[in-house]
Order: structure tokens, then C-alpha cells, then sequence
């Protein structure tokens, strides 16, 4: 698509034109500039920074990203300046992100309802095959030993819905994956769809929340568990809409995760549920990331952040670092006791290591949380906008 520089500019478009400005040599033919929406003119031209120069162009039938890139096709009084689409994946990834953002939130909430569930009568209330959907989530909600080895992290990780699509398509007879925990909320989501929507109202308001999504831009913020509402016996049809909020929620935060590592090779965003030591779920967030090999090595490094809030412990954070055969590890917990347990640990963790070949460079816990930038990226804050 070209766009046309209008009148706005004229003056300094014939000046860089005749060779009487600087401006000539930023908008050579072929010449790539940055560009950006400012806004729209009272006639409905575009107001465009290019480059550092402000126009009016006309681009009408177009819809411009906030951000793009231009190529200088002709020069003149009105150049002719080609609009460069980025990458499909990140168009399909950004567009994905601003449709799912305002519906995620954190897995606490439903994790919630499913430990209050387990533990009243009322859920024998429920229509057989919601109840059945529901077991079905339980049962892909790993044990902490189940997570405690390398074979069972590595299992855990490819069952948290991360990877549902990507295990399908490369199975040689795709079927849906029971022990999947994005399949077992589609699954859940289908159960609800089928149970009649009924009277708004009844179930206690949760306290507003907006837990922050697994995003690539940001730190890792650990999820605590939801407070537990005082669900009454007979109030299931209540439970049901809060359910239908929870899932929903949950399957777009599920989705962001994936659309944040899709475009960035070597990058995954992951979040594991994981039932509680005393009762409850909680949810471990890992961030992974591949390094690139460094010269004369034939493969790079691993940096592995995690976040976790479990009430026997309070928030824990993080980070894991990698070189074969040197590990260094650097963690933040929230309480004091925290940090003196974890440190009481060093020596069986060095040991472990040791096992694997592996050589502990470094070790340090710190009480505090690290400071976080808080900074969203831009796709979040145009979907709140």
C-alpha cells in the first residue's frame, strides 16, 4: 500500500525535493523510516510521525497499526512511501493478544471454586457431565512430587496447555488430550455451554483482581491462591456463572501464554497449576529462555524464572542460569523464614547438581521481592485503553 504525503508538509517536502535541506538524505528511494499514528485531521487524513516529520496522508480504505515501518518509493512534492507489514506470526500473535487480554485473569479464581467444590455436598447438585468435566481438570492438576524430578517438570510442562496444538498436530492420530490442562478446560467450557444460563446474582462478589498475564515484556508476578467464597448448598445455579467467568478467563490466559511464546523463538511462557501441600492449588509460573551460543561453542545457555505464592512459604521468586557445566541460581522470598529455609537447603542442592555433572557457581536468597518495572507492553495498554 502507498500512502501520499499531503499539502501539510509541501514546503519542506520541495525543499528536501530541491536538495536545499538535510531532509534529502532521510528520504533517499529505498530508505526504510519509522512511522506512527498521531491521530486524524478534522478533513479525516491521517496525522503521521515519519521519521520525524509530521504529515498528513491519505490512506483511506486502510487500517494502520500504531507503529509501522515505510519504505520511500519516489521523492517530490508528495513522495510515495510504501507501508512494510511486519511479520504474519507477530501480526496474528498482536491481534490474538488484543482480543484475549481483556478477558484473562488468573487461575486462582477457578482453582478456587474447584478446591471449594471438593469439599461441599453441593456439587452432587451439578449436571453429571459438568461434574464430570470438572474431575477431568482435577486430574491434570500435577502433585508436587510430581514436579519434584526432571522427567516430571519436563511432563508438566508439556501438559499445561502450552503445547496442546503443537502435541496434536504432531500426533500420527490426533485425539484430545485428556491429561491436557487447555484441553480440559475447553472441555469444561463445552459442559457449561450445555447447562441452561440462569438467574444473575447470588454468589458473593471475589475482590477485583487484575493479575497480570504472562508476558514476555514483563517480570514474573506470582499468583496467590483465591480467598474462598462462602458458597452456600443450595446455590449451584450461582456457582454455575461464576464458573462460566472463571474458565473463560482462565482459556485466554492460557492463549496468551501461547501467543507470547509463539513469535520469539527459543522463548516459552508457562504457568503449571499444582495442588497444594495443605490443601488448595497453586500455580507455578516459569519463564524459559534458550541463549544463543556464544563463539567457538556449539550451544548457548538456559535462563529459567519462576514465581510461586504458596501459603506455607509466601511468594518465591527466581532465576535459574545455565552454561553446561556451571548453574548459578538467584532467589527472592517474600518472608524471612522463607529465606532461611532455602538457604538451609544449599548444600543438598549443590549436592544435587553435583550428580547431574553440574557445577554451582553461584547461590544467593534475598528477602524482598525483586523491584518489578511494572511496565506494560503497548498491545496491553491499547486493550485496556
Amino acid at each position: 500500500m502507498n500512502i501520499l504525503p499531503t499539502s501539510f508538509a509541501a514546503q519542506l517536502w520541495a525543499g528536501a525535493a530541491a536538495g536545499t535541506t538535510a531532509a534529502v538524505d532521510a528520504w533517499r528511494v529505498g530508505t526504510l523510516l519509522s512511522a506512527r499514528v498521531m491521530g486524524q485531521t478534522e478533513v479525516g487524513k491521517l496525522l503521521l510521525d515519519i521519521g520525524g516529520l509530521a504529515v498528513e496522508a491519505d490512506a483511506t480504505g486502510s487500517q494502520l497499526p500504531q507503529q509501522f515501518q515505510v519504505r520511500v518509493l519516489t521523492q517530490g512534492t508528495q513522495p510515495q512511501l510504501e507501508v512494510l507489514a511486519g511479520p504474519v506470526d507477530e501480526q496474528v500473535a498482536m491481534q490474538g493478544l488484543r482480543e484475549r487480554l481483556p478477558q484473562q485473569n488468573g487461575y486462582a479464581s477457578l482453582l478456587g471454586t474447584l478446591a471449594a467444590l471438593a469439599r461441599r455436598p453441593m456439587a452432587r447438585a451439578l449436571p453429571a457431565p459438568l461434574r464430570a468435566a470438572l474431575a477431568t481438570l482435577e486430574a491434570t492438576i500435577n502433585k508436587p512430587d510430581d514436579v519434584a524430578s526432571p522427567m516430571g517438570m519436563k511432563e508438566a510442562i508439556a501438559k499445561s496447555g502450552s503445547f496442546l496444538e503443537a502435541n496434536l498436530a504432531q500426533a500420527d492420530e490426533p485425539t484430545p488430550a485428556a491429561d491436557d490442562f487447555k484441553a480440559a478446560l475447553l472441555f469444561l467450557r463445552r459442559a457449561l455451554a450445555d447447562v441452561p444460563p440462569s438467574r444473575p446474582g447470588g454468589v458473593p462478589d471475589r475482590p477485583a483482581t487484575d493479575t497480570p498475564p504472562p508476558l514476555a515484556q514483563r517480570a514474573l508476578v506470582a499468583q496467590p491462591r483465591a480467598v474462598e467464597l462462602p458458597l452456600a448448598d443450595e446455590d449451584v445455579e450461582s456457582l454455575v456463572n461464576q464458573l462460566r467467568t472463571d474458565v473463560r478467563a482462565a482459556v485466554a490466559r492460557v492463549e496468551i501464554g501461547q501467543l507470547e511464546s509463539q513469535p520469539q523463538p527459543g522463548l516459552w511462557m508457562v504457568e503449571i497449576p499444582l495442588a497444594g501441600v495443605r490443601g488448595g492449588y497453586d500455580v507455578l509460573q516459569l519463564r524459559i529462555e534458550e541463549g544463543k551460543p556464544a563463539a567457538g561453542e556449539s550451544e548457548g545457555g538456559w535462563t529459567v524464572g519462576f514465581a510461586i505464592d504458596p501459603p506455607t512459604l509466601g511468594a518465591v521468586q527466581g532465576e535459574i542460569h545455565l552454561r553446561v557445566p556451571r548453574v548459578s541460581v538467584r532467589l527472592w522470598a517474600q518472608h524471612m523464614e522463607t529465606v532461611s529455609r532455602l538457604e538451609t537447603s544449599f548444600v543438598s542442592l549443590r549436592r544435587q547438581l553435583e550428580k547431574s555433572g553440574l557445577q554451582l557457581d553461584q547461590f544467593s536468597c534475598t528477602h524482598g521481592m525483586p523491584v518489578s518495572s511494572g511496565a506494560y507492553s503497548a498491545v496491553l495498554l491499547e486493550a485496556r485503553a
